[in-house]
């Protein structure tokens, strides 16, 4: 049953993090819709690997994170700067005859895509920080490694779940968002933007 309760405990808190529209899930969207399921799945698995080696470099530090005040200040400054970044790929697209996001549309493998974009993507650190801390706290989560093992099973379960649901929207969607390739992208943008501005603000307070 304690097996049970500390997967789970991973799975939901992972998808719960992951559903929100994000910097990762909505690029997961993009490749399904313009490219296949093959190269979205393979970015989906790139990114789950990163965010299992951040959760297992948490629970390692998770004792030294809090004193990392300055550390979390750079990782809320990269959370800005990455999404404007893809905002700007989508927005120099349009200018492009071929419709090529400058950003997305390279020629890398879209499992190590997936990893790069979650590697330079580190706000999960503080994210696990604090639910690991909370976990600890309220002995959900007790301090073994076979527990810690259990737990990263299912945090990967619930990133990898949660991806796949955009994946599956935006394969779904593809048809439309072939034929309006110039409102998605400004979309997109936007959405991006959004983001950017959304972490400014938690910066900022």
């Amino acid at each position: 049953m304690e097996i049970i309760k500390i997967v789970c405990a991973g799975l939901l808190i992972s998808l719960s993090g992951s559903l929100p529209l994000g910097n990762l899930n909505v690029t997961a969207m993009y490749i399904a819709a313009r490219e296949d399921m093959r190269s979205a799945i393979q970015f989906a698995i790139g990114v789950c690997i990163i965010e299992l080696a951040y959760l297992c470099g948490t629970f390692y530090f998770v004792d030294k994170l809090a004193s990392y005040a300055s550390l979390l200040f750079v990782f809320r400054i990269i959370s800005i700067i990455l999404p404007v970044l893809l905002a700007g790929g989508c927005i120099l697209s349009l200018k492009n005859k071929e419709e090529k996001n400058i950003v997305l549309d390279t020629r890398l493998n879209r499992f190590w895509l997936g990893a790069g974009l979650s590697a330079i993507n580190p706000l999960q650190v503080p994210f696990w920080a604090g639910w690991i801390l909370y976990l600890l706290v309220q002995s959900i989560l007790p301090a073994r490694l076979m527990a810690y093992s259990l737990f990263a099973v299912g945090a990967g379960i619930g990133t990898f779940t949660a991806l796949l649901l955009f994946i599956l929207a935006g394969k779904k969607l593809s048809a439309f968002m072939q034929r309006n390739r110039y409102m998605v992208n400004i979309i997109t943008a936007f959405v991006f933007l959004g983001i950017a501005a959304l972490q400014a603000v938690k910066l900022f307070h």
